[in-house]
């Protein structure tokens, strides 16, 4: 990965966003990585949207409170022996 430090950005932006259109760019200061610029192709490659939901547990759907009492009295049994 390429670094750049955060003091020469304003000089260097061009050949920093040129960087970031081919790989992640680590952006410096005091010579320590401090953040990463890439391409949003890049970034949504990486991060993909998580298509999980949470619920509060009185919302909870039926199927999912059946999985978790399940596993639940499965422990609880292990944990008797």
């Amino acid at each position: 990965m390429r670094s750049f430090p955060s003091t020469d950005l304003k000089q260097t932006l061009g050949d920093v966003l040129d960087a970031a259109s081919s790989e992640p760019v680590a952006i410096t200061r005091h010579k320590k990585p401090r953040y990463v610029l890439m391409s949003i192709r890049e970034y949504e490659r990486r991060f993909q949207k998580d298509e999980r939901e949470a619920y509060p547990v009185e919302e909870m759907p039926a199927e999912h409170l059946e999985m978790l009492e399940a596993a639940y009295t499965g422990q609880a049994d292990e944990s008797a022996q």
